[in-house]
Formats: structure tokens, C-alpha cells, sequence
């Protein structure tokens, strides 16, 4: 994940910048201090997750390794089009309880990756659309926080 958030800092428009320089800060701040790296899915959430007749299936799989806490981080931010519940702090709060105890890692590590993806997030896709996440950040930030 190191080179992607090299590479994301280049990219990163002027006007987001600051998100840049937030989401950066908070994953340095945690990468030296990461579990046995495990494989992930890397972009696990509600949106990336289909019912067959098989049973779930789960696809668009970025292939990391690292902290079991990254692989939920982004599913605080879905699903998509469902801006105000998303930002529900009940809602956030309810699912970092949820997801904690799926991935046995703490709350606050949880909220803390969820506020590097989703400040780094709102770098990535500066070029284009940039829908709740710059609401949602801190929201999250302030569970991280606790």
C-alpha cells in the first residue's frame, strides 16, 4: 500500500491536497505498527458483494496483503448512493461495532484505516466526482478519535 499512496500524492489535485496530506499522515502514522500482514480482499464492501444461487460472492478483489483493520475500512463509506445514512453517526458507529467483531480488531483501529481510505479517496478520485466523502471524513475522524 506504500507506493499507491506515493503515487496517489502526485496525482492528488491542488484542491485536495489537504486530504491528501490527512490520509497520508494518518496511515504513516500506522504502518510501521501493522499486524503479520494477511491477504485481503482490498476493497471489500456492500457494493462488491453478489448473491447467487451459490451463495455470496465477492469480486473487484485488489489482491493486499496487511492489516486485517484496512479490509473494512472502506465499507463505512457504502453503500453507494445512500449519502445520509452513510453519514448517520449512529450508522457509523453501529457498523464499526459490526465489523470490528467480524475482523477481531479494535474499533479505533478500524475508524482510523476508514479515515486514511477515505481521505486518500477523496485525492484519488479528485479528478472526478467527489460525492459525500468530504462530509463523511471527519465524521469518522471523530470516532477515530475517541
Amino acid at each position: 500500500m506504500r507506493g499507491t499512496t506515493r503515487r496517489a500524492g502526485r496525482e492528488c489535485k491542488a484542491h485536495s491536497k489537504s486530504f491528501w496530506t490527512d490520509g497520508n499522515c494518518i496511515s504513516r502514522n500506522w504502518l510501521p505498527r501493522q499486524p503479520t500482514p494477511v491477504p485481503l480482499h482490498g476493497d471489500l464492501h456492500p457494493d462488491n458483494i453478489i448473491l447467487t444461487h451459490n451463495g455470496p460472492r465477492v469480486f473487484d478483489a485488489k489482491g493486499y496483503a496487511g492489516d486485517p483493520a484496512f479490509e473494512l475500512a472502506n465499507a463505512l463509506r457504502h453503500p453507494k448512493g445512500m449519502t445520509d445514512l452513510v453519514r448517520n453517526p449512529r450508522q457509523i458507529e453501529t457498523c464499526l461495532s459490526l465489523y470490528s467483531e467480524a475482523m477481531k480488531v479494535s474499533e479505533k483501529r478500524l475508524a482510523q484505516w476508514a479515515a486514511a481510505k477515505c481521505a486518500l479517496s477523496i485525492c484519488w478520485r479528485s479528478g472526478g466526482a467527489i460525492e459525500n466523502d468530504p462530509e463523511l471524513l471527519p465524521l469518522i475522524q471523530d470516532v477515530a478519535d475517541q
